[in-house]
């Protein structure tokens, strides 16, 4: 089983799929070098996604080419709790991208309870309830190879060197 491990907590969160919402509309890709990847516009609600869920995943597939290098970050874990800070377009035109910061309970090695998604863009709290994530075991996931700032030297120059 693929897992990043941070710390001595009885779960490893898994990196072997794609962590779908069975609540509301979203999914995200977590990989073992700390990045990850939310294709959240795509996806149907909740169930939805688990009656076909091959089906589903052709269709993410066939959209990656539609927000690219968007929606892309890196996360860390602290004791049972994942923090993600992801980067998305912004549509004003003082700065081409936002940062949004998403927190959520590890509840075990496949499900994680997201309860706070928030917009430093906005100031704003995105999200009104806990949104639930389960894993979808899958090898087709976005490549996280193509962040737009893997080659961008000044976005590496003070990163931790766990994120390099």
């Amino acid at each position: 089983m693929d897992s990043i491990s941070v710390s001595s907590h009885k779960y490893h969160i898994r990196v072997d799929g794609i962590f779908v919402s069975v609540n509301q509309r979203g999914a995200f890709a977590l990989y073992k070098d700390g990045k990850v990847k939310f294709v959240d516009s795509y996806l149907p609600i909740g169930n939805e996604f688990w009656l076909n869920p091959d089906k589903m995943i052709s269709i993410v597939e066939n959209q990656i080419n539609i927000i690219g290098k968007e929606g892309t970050g890196h996360y860390k874990r602290v004791s049972d709790t994942i923090i993600i800070q992801t980067f998305g377009i912004s549509n004003d035109q003082l700065c081409r991208r936002s940062v949004y910061e998403t927190k959520g309970i590890i509840v075990n090695d496949s499900t994680i309870k997201v309860f706070s998604d928030y917009s430093y863009w906005f100031n704003s709290e995105l999200i009104k309830e806990p949104n639930i994530y389960r894993l979808y075991k899958t090898d087709h996931k976005p490549d996280s190879t193509l962040a737009w700032f893997n080659k961008k030297r000044w976005y590496k120059k003070n990163l931790h060197e766990s994120r390099r």
